[in-house]
């Protein structure tokens, strides 16, 4: 399992540095591409339904929660599972609204911060520890 959890930590890690730079260097784009994405009935479903594929793979497969670094991934699998699914099954409006909060332009440099932070903790445990 530990070559898997190092394997996940790498992929994550570097998902999540990048994603947070973006949003960290680009809120406004951010913030655009989240407002366009609420505008559409078919983005949310086909993000939602991404979330959970990927969140079914990743409690399917590393379902861990040994230590620090693979309790992170296997939380990130849970999250993103159950964000898929509610996604899929909320009422427009109720999705809408759940993105609106992620578009807020207080909360992109905070979110965006997390991002950073555990995709470094992620990414160094990976190809480091």
């Amino acid at each position: 399992m530990e070559s898997l959890t190092t394997l996940l930590a790498q992929i994550i890690g570097m998902y999540f540095l990048v994603a947070g730079i973006s949003g960290f260097l680009n809120p406004t784009r951010m913030q655009k591409a989240i407002d366009e994405v609420t505008k559409s009935y078919l983005l949310p479903y086909l993000d939602g339904a991404m979330g959970l594929l990927m969140g079914l793979i990743l409690v399917l497969i590393h379902n861990v929660w040994d230590d620090l670094l693979t309790s992170v991934i296997s939380a990130i699998g849970w999250i993103a599972l159950i964000e898929g699914v509610l996604i899929m099954f909320l009422p427009q409006e109720s999705v809408a609204r759940l993105y609106g909060y992620f578009a807020d332009k207080k909360l992109v440099a905070p979110i965006s911060l997390i991002a950073i932070v555990v995709g470094a903790y992620l990414t160094y445990s990976g190809f480091y520890l």
